[in-house]
């Protein structure tokens, strides 16, 4: 394969299989793709701007061996395509448990677990304000957390969203690390789980400055990326509900029956 397409690969890779499966008939997540778009257009709004400004300022960089090289607005066309693809298998995977598992375990423990993040992610930003990716990240998964927290102790529709969120998230993180992984170190496997020695890591599709994050990785992916995570799957995810009950669309329902073919009237 050609290494210039290895990044665009990888983004294809992740949306492949989610969107074989959005024509399902059990669920046909399709249907959902009038909310969905836009609730990634919000997610975007928020993150192609700060890509844009820390690939100029050096937090984050991407290697050309490994790109088209097609740019657009300063960051590749991939990564791009990057903030397409993750969020919806995020997003269809989310959808996907509500159908199948309507009523998820540990409910009482959502909102606990949001303010314990919310209150983390402070600690960290106010703690690390030099480190450029890390405190971004940090400050805004503090905010959104907070909000969620408050918004879900008040309202029940948005309890069940976090409470869905947070089911979706944990299992998510494995396909997350993997990929992640993959970019950060085309090897990932061959470096410890818990990863100090960051200045070890060559083969890199997206590389990171270790002086803006907590120079800590998991194989090759910054820690930092767990906050990142959350922060793009839940801003997309609330969208996603806040537009869909805008629209009129039930999320997590069953598709509607079709009419029998047997020929009878």
């Amino acid at each position: 394969m050609n290494p210039h397409y290895l990044y665009l690969t990888v983004d294809l890779a992740v949306l492949a299989i989610p969107l074989a499966l959005s024509f399902d008939r059990k669920v046909r997540f399709v249907r959902f793709w009038p909310a969905l778009f836009p609730a990634i257009a919000v997610m975007m709004a928020l993150f192609i701007p700060w890509d844009v400004a820390f690939t100029e300022q050096g937090v984050w960089g991407f290697n050309p061996a490994y790109l088209s090289g097609v740019w657009i607005a300063g960051i590749p066309v991939e990564e791009w395509l990057f903030f397409l693809c993750i969020p919806y298998a995020c997003v269809f995977t989310y959808e996907s448990l509500k159908h199948y598992v309507p009523n998820p375990p540990w409910r009482p423990l959502a909102i606990p677990a949001t303010a314990l993040l919310a209150v983390a992610a402070a600690a960290i930003a106010l703690k690390m304000p030099e480190r450029s990716y890390i405190a971004t990240t940090c400050a805004l998964t503090a905010i959104l957390c907070t909000g969620l927290a408050v918004a879900a102790a008040r309202r029940e529709v948005v309890r069940e969203w976090n409470h869905q969120l947070w089911f979706a998230y944990l299992p998510l993180l494995v396909p997350f690390i993997l990929s992640n992984g993959i970019l950060t170190g085309l090897h990932f496997w061959r470096y410890p789980i818990l990863n100090r020695d960051v200045e070890q890591i060559t083969d890199q599709i997206v590389w990171y400055n270790n002086g803006h994050n907590l120079s800590i990785r998991i194989f090759s992916m910054p820690v930092d990326d767990l906050f990142y995570g959350f922060l793009m799957i839940a801003l997309t995810i609330i969208s996603y509900e806040v537009i869909a009950r805008r629209l009129g669309i039930v999320t997590g329902a069953p598709p509607a029956s079709r009419p029998s073919q047997s020929g009878d009237h």
